[in-house]
């Protein structure tokens, strides 16, 4: 009975051992916010955990079996403000905060690791403010009165800061928040720079100087990822758009430089940099990435599916050739790529059960009725034909293509169409030149 005792004491400690939870008070309360969710910040991704509605004004949820240590992050609404990260190393997390601006009223009640982590980051990032003001202001600075004060302001506040980061340091050795407050450093030079350009050359050159390629636990976390967008996007701009392209694959070739032999890491980051760039359609930037760096990793690291993901959003990018179809004009079948009668095209894809396509789409054939050297494709993306034969016998200057299936029409498919109407205009060669967001828009690029 003793032992049959013993196991039952073992089997419930581990159980208890593995329920830790992140718990929370809503203060003040905010009928705006209602509930919470977890997700694990792992390179550039957020791995969905768990999500609970609120329950007078708490919320509590548990941390699955075997959740591996790291940074996490709450949510509160499907926005970037309402978030707060926290450290999760096998301890209950208690908190209290207002939803609407976490970062700012974040109050731990227990776990060590947060209630250090988050004093260092609130109290570091007003020095770094102060620091950073300091050195915009001097640009400006007209006397040598003025510098000279600024100077001493600077070297003061400087030491100030490494002190702090010395004390933050030395308090977290040993907790996994350490890893993240030495990652956290910022470089800062001796002396104020005299003029902007030596003070970019010096964020880029030491942009990444605390910041540890080789620590699993930062490599874990989105710490590598989310500096590596940082100093890409934010560290290498230019109005000159050849200049930005060469800015753009400095930084892509200095980032990876660091990454070493890490394949995963590597692989990481290279993915992350493509979504990116695909988000804002830069092929030139896409293609590099994809030519010079995925290509050239281990068969292992390569997720040919993200990849496919990516890519397949570009197809419909500016600069692309548009995917080709099919259609009937009086029983003969002809293709888009075939057609040679215009310089400019205008694919128009609409449903006649949009009553929103209703209203538009007809104002727009009014308005391109007196346009010379261009053809407009309407597509219908239909679930019957009854109603597009009506607006199709109306819209005669134009192409009517019926897209049966609506949203599973291969052609709405193939240009990755989610909402009507939606707009693209081609060249001569079909290459997309443009991708209006409006009617309004449309107009504008033909009076320009």
């Amino acid at each position: 009975m003793l032992k049959k005792l013993q196991i039952l004491v073992l089997l419930v400690t581990i159980t208890a051992q593995s329920q830790q939870t992140v718990t929370g008070t809503i203060n003040p309360i905010n009928t705006d916010y209602t509930w919470a969710a977890l997700y694990q910040l792992k390179g550039a991704k957020q791995i969905y955990v768990d999500n609970v509605n609120f329950e007078n004004e708490k919320f509590s949820i548990v941390f699955p079996e075997n959740s591996p240590s790291g940074m996490y992050r709450l949510r509160f609404k499907m926005d970037n403000q309402s978030t707060i990260d926290i450290i999760y190393n096998q301890k209950n997390i208690e908190l209290k905060l207002d939803p609407s601006k976490p970062f700012e009223t974040v109050d731990f009640i227990t776990s060590e690791e947060n209630i250090i982590y988050h004093k260092y980051v609130q109290k570091t990032n007003a020095i770094k403010q102060n620091l950073d003001a300091i050195q915009y202001t001097y640009f400006k600075m007209k006397t040598e009165a003025e510098k000279a004060e600024a100077r001493i302001s600077y070297q003061n506040v400087l030491l100030y800061y490494k002190e702090i980061q010395q004390e933050f340091e030395v308090n977290s050795e040993g907790m996994l928040a350490s890893h993240f407050i030495k990652s956290n450093e910022k470089y800062y030079a001796e002396k104020l720079f005299e003029n902007p350009q030596e003070y970019l050359n010096s964020e880029k050159t030491h942009f990444f100087e605390y910041i540890n390629f080789t620590d699993p636990v930062i490599i874990n976390s989105n710490v590598i990822t989310q500096a590596v967008l940082d100093y890409t996007f934010y560290l290498n701009a230019s109005d000159d758009v050849e200049v930005q392209q060469k800015l753009y694959k400095n930084a892509i070739d200095t980032v990876l430089a660091k990454v070493s032999d890490n394949n995963l890491l590597k692989s990481e980051i290279v993915n992350t940099l493509l979504y990116a760039f695909s988000q804002s359609e830069n092929l030139t930037i896409t293609d590099y990435l994809q030519e010079n760096y995925y290509e050239n990793l281990p068969a292992e690291y390569k997720n040919d599916e993200d990849i496919n993901n990516i890519l397949e959003n570009l197809k419909i990018a500016i600069g692309r050739t548009a995917p080709d179809f099919t259609f009937n004009i009086n029983g003969e079948t002809n293709s888009l790529h075939n057609l040679n009668t215009a310089k400019t095209y205008v694919l128009v894809f609409w449903s006649t059960e949009c009553s929103h396509c209703i209203d538009e789409v007809p104002k727009l054939y009014d308005y391109m009725l007196n346009k010379t050297n261009v053809q407009v494709i309407d597509i219908g993306l239909e679930n019957s034909n009854v109603e597009f034969e009506k607006y199709a016998e109306k819209f005669e200057k134009w192409i009517s293509v019926l897209g049966l299936g609506k949203w599973e029409n291969s052609i709405s498919k193939n240009y990755n169409i989610v909402s009507t109407p939606t707009y693209f205009i081609l060249n001569e060669a079909k290459t997309i030149i443009e991708k209006p967001e409006y009617i309004e828009d449309v107009k504008a690029y033909f009076e320009n």
